[in-house]
């Protein structure tokens, strides 16, 4: 007998397709959750999980916090082998709880050899198993960003995941100008998010919340994500802010990264060489009580960026509202 639960019905049919019928991992599409979360009044808390020990890490502080949360898989990595890691995982830690895997597009350029490629990629993390698509358009002049995400988003758009559009804090004015050029296409972005520095202070984390705020007022509500480094100032400035979400600007993977420099230099210097891989190879290469040790550190930093987000409880309010959902007519 396969595994049931009323909130499996929301899994997006290509991750349905990948899974087993006894698997109770529960990626949604987060065009889903921010339906769900925005009901509940919850944020979206993201957390770049490069390597295994961070997957796990972060599932096992969302139960902790009985958080919702999100997974990052970083821009130009395979997507194989994490997406089955993630689920493995949330088999194993985090059945039936409500999370989304984000994969992240980088478009370099605006002529059509740039465009086909990050189209590919796009259809490479759609196809395995991925629910969320952020196009990163901050190396793009504005007059061609729109053209650009229209072409990007196609396998989003096929495959139900959730698209994001990410530019820089500089270019916030910009977008609702993006955002309009796309009102009657498919490719219309499910949230916007901003691409920011850490703020210097707690002045400076409030201007940039007020920021959110306003870009999102200018967007008619459209959900904003911030993206970047956190301080303790700007989780609190976001804690009960109406801005959809939040990434953990890294801070879980930086504690793998000074965990593994903790074990050995060598192994620390061939992450610096080696790209988006080295630090899942490094991480495999340590002892066991090495990887103990670099997954506690990085449960910790979860821990800490879900509560202070606010986001503990999160998950079974967006269950219900995902159950209401389904009562209503289903996903």
């Amino acid at each position: 007998m396969g595994v049931r639960a009323p909130i499996l019905a929301f899994r997006p049919s290509r991750v349905v397709e990948r899974l087993g019928p006894r698997s109770a991992a529960c990626p949604l599409s987060s065009r889903d959750l921010l339906r769900a979360a925005a009901a509940a009044h919850v944020p979206l808390p993201l957390v770049r999980a490069p390597t295994p020990a961070v997957v796990r890490a972060a599932l096992v502080a969302a139960k902790q916090a009985r958080s919702l949360v999100g997974l990052a898989l970083p821009a130009g990595s395979d997507p194989e082998p994490w997406f089955w890691s993630v689920i493995d995982a949330a088999d194993t830690l985090a059945a039936l709880w409500p999370i989304f895997l984000s994969g992240e597009v980088v478009v370099e350029g605006a002529e059509p050899r740039s465009l086909e490629a990050a189209t590919a990629e796009a259809w490479r993390l759609a196809d395995a198993g991925l629910t969320h698509l952020a196009v990163d358009l901050t190396a793009l002049p504005a007059e061609a960003r729109a053209d650009a995400l229209q072409a990007v988003a196609e396998p989003a758009v096929a495959r139900g995941m959730g698209l994001e559009c990410l530019v820089e804090a500089g270019a916030a004015r910009g977008v609702p100008a993006l955002f309009s050029a796309l009102a009657d296409d498919d490719a219309q972005p499910d949230m916007a998010s901003l691409q920011c520095e850490a703020p210097a202070g707690p002045a400076e984390a409030q201007a940039q919340v007020k920021s959110l705020l306003e870009l999102c007022g200018r967007l008619s509500g459209t959900p904003i994500l911030r993206r970047g480094p956190v301080t303790p100032a700007l989780l609190a400035s976001l804690r009960g802010a109406p801005v959809a979400g939040c990434d953990d600007g890294g801070a879980a993977a930086a504690a793998v990264l000074e965990a593994v420099a903790a074990e050995g230099l060598e192994l620390a210097e061939a992450v610096g060489r080696r790209g988006p891989g080295a630090l899942a190879r490094a991480e495999a290469a340590l002892s066991e009580p090495g990887r103990a040790r670099l997954e506690t550190r990085a449960y910790l930093k979860v821990l800490d960026f879900l509560e202070q987000l606010g986001a503990s409880g999160s998950a079974p309010r967006v269950a219900e509202a995902l159950g209401r959902l389904a009562a209503a007519g289903g996903p």
